[in-house]
């Protein structure tokens, strides 16, 4: 198998996407990638970032992949999953404690937390791409905290779909919101909703 057919094989597998860290974890060199951007059997979307002419790739993929370490939080998080119909103009992203955030600014809203990175994080398919997304549990808890300036506009309507939904649970929301000391502001949005 040359190396042509195996950044081809790797497309295949990735719906028609080639990511450069794919061909280097596979040790092609990047060379090929460039011949094939030259004979149009791949081309680049961006830095680090090929599709074949079948392939699809959509602008929250496309930030996954350029900040691969981010989750997709807060309002982000309430469209990805269908608990919004309003796409975010600026779309935010949740980084852990340390991570450099200057080269970010005006392509997403960035968000650091110094612990629970990890809490509520989940994998979601969305127009054919994975997404990492934090669960809609945590995603409505987030929006409480005082030092995050929530789009109340957004989040009254996400809070009613979710009591409506046959998909909540209650239990991990409110684990949550103890969890992170919010409980009694939850319950001023979702009580009358139960």
């Amino acid at each position: 198998m040359t190396n042509k057919d195996k950044i081809l094989e790797i497309a295949k597998r990735n719906k028609g996407v080639v990511l450069t860290s794919q061909v280097t974890a596979e040790k092609i060199p990047r060379v090929v990638l460039t011949n094939m951007v030259n004979e149009e059997i791949l081309f680049l979307v961006q830095r680090g970032i090929y599709v074949t002419d079948k392939g699809y790739v959509d602008d929250f993929y496309l930030l996954q992949a350029r900040f691969p370490k981010g989750i997709f939080s807060h309002e982000t998080a309430l469209y990805l999953q269908g608990y919004s119909d309003r796409a975010p103009i600026l779309p935010t992203m949740t980084f852990k404690y340390g991570t450099s955030t200057s080269r970010m600014k005006g392509e997403i809203r960035p968000v650091i937390v110094s612990s629970d990175f990890e809490l509520g994080k989940i994998s979601i398919e969305k127009n054919g791409s994975k997404l990492i997304v934090y669960d809609v549990e945590r995603t409505l808890v987030d929006m409480l905290k005082p030092r995050y300036d929530t789009d109340f506009e957004q989040f009254i309507p996400a809070i009613k779909r979710y009591s409506a939904s046959d998909d909540k649970d209650i239990n991990k929301l409110f684990k949550y919101a103890q969890y992170f000391g919010l409980d009694v502001e939850l319950q001023k949005y979702i009580g009358g909703l139960l």
